[in-house]
């Protein structure tokens, strides 16, 4: 085989590997764009019940010396079912990693 053939059959070979590896490098930094914007849109409709659950532990934490405990129960109680809730809700979402 001529060597100069031999070359340009070696450096044809090395273009398709690497524009194989370009396009697999490419297609992953597209899954982890995809990836981000989808934790990303997830996180943001969460915000709102976060706020909520931060307003009930602060209206439970107000009550703590309240002299009627039965409302300071009733807040730690809501806030409980309320951290139950958005648990669930955020265990639901499957995150790949």
């Amino acid at each position: 085989m001529n060597p100069k053939t031999k070359a340009a059959k070696t450096r044809a070979k090395n273009a398709r590997f690497r524009a194989t590896k370009a396009k697999a490098r490419s297609a992953a930094a597209l899954s982890d764009k995809t990836l981000v914007e989808t934790r990303a849109k997830a996180y943001a409709e969460m915000e709102p019940c976060l706020c909520d659950i931060v307003r009930m532990g602060e209206i439970a934490s107000m009550l703590f010396d309240d002299p009627d405990q039965g409302r300071f129960i009733f807040a730690v109680s809501h806030l409980d079912d309320m951290l139950q809730a958005f648990r669930a809700r955020y265990d639901a979402m499957d995150f790949p990693s």
